[in-house]
This record gives C-alpha cells, sequence and structure tokens, in this order.
C-alpha cells in the first residue's frame, strides 16, 4: 500500500493547501475592508474549507488509500477504473463548479477598492454594497432568522400579488422599510452593481479570479472525491472486510468523522443562500435546491453502511436518527435556515467560530487518540 499512501498523500496535500491558500488571499486582498464579514458571508467556501474541510481530508485519507489500492490490486479492470475515473470526476467538478460562476454574482469577486469606493445608487435607492452587507452582517448577529427579509421577487402574473409583498418590511439594499416589491427593485439594482463591477476586468478581485479558475472547481473536485469514496466503498464492503480486514475500524471511524465534517459544508451553504436571498432577492418560489442537498441522502448511507462498530443497538439508533433529522430538515425548512444564518453564516459570532475549529480538533481526537486509549477499535495503520 505504499504507492497508494504516497499518490493520496500528494493528491490530499494538493487539496489542503488549496483551502488554506483560498481563505489565505481573500484574507490578504481583503485586510483593509471587513474581510471577517467577507469569510463568514461565504462560509461555505471560505471558512468550512481550511477548517472543518481539512478535517474531512485527514478523516478519508484512510479511506482513500483502501480505495486505491483495493482498485489496483484487487478489483478486476480496478487499474482501467481508477484511472478512467479520476478525469471523470475532475470533470463532473468543473462542470459543477461551471454551473455555479452565473448570476447573482458574489461580493467578495468586487476588488477591495471597487467596494470602498461604491457610495450606493440614490436614483434607484441602493445603498453602498459594503453600507448594506456590514448592515446585514450586524443584523443577524443580534436577531434570529433572515428568511422573513428574503422575500420572492418572482411572482405568477395569473394570480393576485401575495399579501406579503404589499407589506413594508426593512430592505437591507435600501436600508429602510418598503413594499416587497419595491425592496426586490433596489435588490435587483443592488445585484447588477455587484455583476457591473465583477464583469468589469479593472474592479475585480483576485480572490474572485483565482477561485473560478482554480480553488472553485478544486473544492468540487474534493466534495465528488469523498462521496464516491464511502459510496465505493460501502458497495465493496465485502471485498474490503476480506483484503483490509485489520484496517477497517479506522476507516470506518474516518468516515464517520469526514461524514460528520462534510454536513457543516451543506449548513454554510444554505446560511450563504439566505444571504443572497436577503441581498439579491428570491428568484425561486418554495424550496431551494443546492447542489450541497447531494449530503443528505449520502449522510444517510453512510449510516446504514459504517455504523457496524457500534453494535447492532447502536447501529439501528444511528440510522434512525438520521432519518429523523432528515426529516425535520425537509419539513422545517426555513426554520433551520434561520438558525444557519444565525449560527455559521453571516451572523455568526466569534465565539462559534472558535467552537467550530474546537470540533475539528475534537475530531482529530476521535480519529486518532481514542483508537489509542481502546475506547474505539485501532488498527495499525491508522
Amino acid at each position: 500500500m505504499v504507492g497508494a499512501r504516497i499518490f493520496v498523500a500528494i493528491v490530499f496535500l494538493i487539496l489542503g493547501a488549496s483551502f488554506l491558500a483560498s481563505t489565505g488571499i481573500l484574507i490578504y486582498e481583503f485586510k483593509d475592508l471587513d474581510w471577517l464579514t467577507l469569510v463568514v458571508a461565504h462560509a461555505h467556501l471560505f471558512f468550512f474549507f481550511p477548517v472543518l474541510g481539512l478535517l474531512a481530508l485527514i478523516a478519508f485519507y484512510l479511506p482513500s488509500v483502501v480505495l486505491t489500492d483495493l482498485c489496483w490490486r484487487h478489483l478486476p479492470y480496478g487499474k482501467a477504473r481508477f484511472i478512467l475515473g479520476i478525469p471523470v470526476l475532475a470533470g463532473i467538478a468543473y462542470g459543477a463548479a461551471w454551473s455555479l460562476d452565473k448570476e447573482p454574482r458574489a461580493i467578495y469577486e468586487v476588488s477591495p477598492s471597487a467596494l470602498l469606493a461604491d457610495r450606493g445608487d440614490p436614483a434607484n435607492g441602493r445603498v453602498g454594497i459594503v453600507d448594506a452587507l456590514g448592515t446585514l452582517r450586524e443584523t443577524a448577529q443580534h436577531r434570529f432568522g433572515l428568511s422573513s427579509f428574503g422575500r420572492t421577487c418572482v411572482t405568477d402574473p395569473l394570480l393576485e400579488v401575495p399579501d406579503e409583498m404589499l407589506k413594508a418590511r426593512y430592505c437591507f439594499p435600501a436600508k429602510k422599510n418598503l413594499t416587497g416589491q419595491a425592496c426586490c427593485s433596489v435588490q435587483n439594482a443592488f445585484a447588477k452593481a455587484v455583476l457591473q463591477l465583477q464583469q468589469n476586468p479593472a474592479t475585480r478581485s483576485l480572490s474572485g479570479d483565482l477561485d473560478g479558475l482554480i480553488f472553485l472547481p478544486i473544492k468540487a473536485f474534493f466534495i465528488l472525491v469523498v462521496v464516491a469514496i464511502a459510496v465505493l466503498l460501502a458497495i465493496w464492503r465485502d471485498r474490503m472486510d476480506q483484503h483490509y480486514g485489520d484496517k477497517v475500524p479506522a476507516l470506518e471511524r474516518g468516515i464517520i468523522v469526514g461524514g460528520f465534517a462534510m454536513l457543516f459544508w451543506l449548513a454554510m451553504d444554505y446560511g450563504y443562500q439566505q444571504t443572497a436571498n436577503v441581498l439579491f432577492g428570491r428568484q425561486v418560489a418554495g424550496p431551494q435546491l443546492r447542489l450541497s442537498l447531494i449530503l443528505v441522502p449520502w449522510a444517510i448511507f453512510l449510516l446504514f453502511y459504517f455504523l457496524r462498530r457500534l453494535g447492532k443497538q447502536g447501529e439501528i439508533v444511528g440510522q434512525i436518527t438520521g432519518v429523523v433529522f432528515a426529516g425535520v430538515a425537509v419539513l422545517r425548512y426555513e426554520q433551520l435556515n434561520d438558525w444557519v444564518v444565525r449560527l455559521f453564516g453571516i451572523g455568526a459570532e466569534l465565539w462559534v467560530l472558535a467552537a467550530l475549529i474546537g470540533v475539528a480538533f475534537v475530531g482529530l481526537v476521535a480519529l486518532y487518540w481514542l483508537g489509542r486509549a481502546g475506547i474505539y477499535p485501532r488498527s495499525a495503520a491508522a
């Protein structure tokens, strides 16, 4: 397995370095602006990956090594599958990144100087971009829930205007109370202002350029890799037990810890969606489907296949718990999003960010020290 270890280590080191570089470049570029607000507003890109993404990367190291070795040495046509599979995943990752390259543009894609120079557009009732974002950050830190401010701007022309669109409510891009239709007009102007600055090479940020060209495809590739690894190891579980029985406890521990870490990306991704709804207007009626939702069935799948070490009762409890949480997430969609924005999105307090760093540290403890202490069986390769 030496070759598999070296190969996976090189790939994962590149991934981990890109996670740190992406956030590091953003912080350096916006150091004279409110960089922390930009980080938490886009936590799914700039906080998750250098903290919990690194935990998931470390957790999936041994499973990745095992899967690589399994394909290379024990599966029929395994080498061909492996050699063809990597470019396929890379192609899908670039396709996913390309699909996300659309309006509304993210604020971090605009250069700091252009953001500071933007004073708003009184003719359209729009305040400055930084002013609106800062007000949203301050409000989110002291108020639970922003879903009420992201009213749907797409209406059915064959139906009457919904009652909520006729009510005056605070509109963050205007910094005053407006009816739904009036706020949607200002939100549209706000989105166009960000778009124009992003499209101009002179006012586009370095972080935006590098993220779209390099970092976003790499992050998408990482997500696809961890999803594929867990699914394939579950499919080939018998072969895994046959050839790597001594490594199964540590491997399963890695998959469960990594899967837990990945759920924070789902939460932060939807936290950003609600922030975008408030600033740019909501363009879809009903539940908003994002690519990160793939982690919900994936996480339930992990619970059904990789809880064997907890015993039969523990396995059943874990599986039932996963299904219940998934049901609550569907039925209480808006309320869950409000919690997500407050804890993991633009409303996140410093103590919450510190706690999430602590969660990553606890995850590392679960991966290694628990095995050493005998609390969770540990293989020699763990």
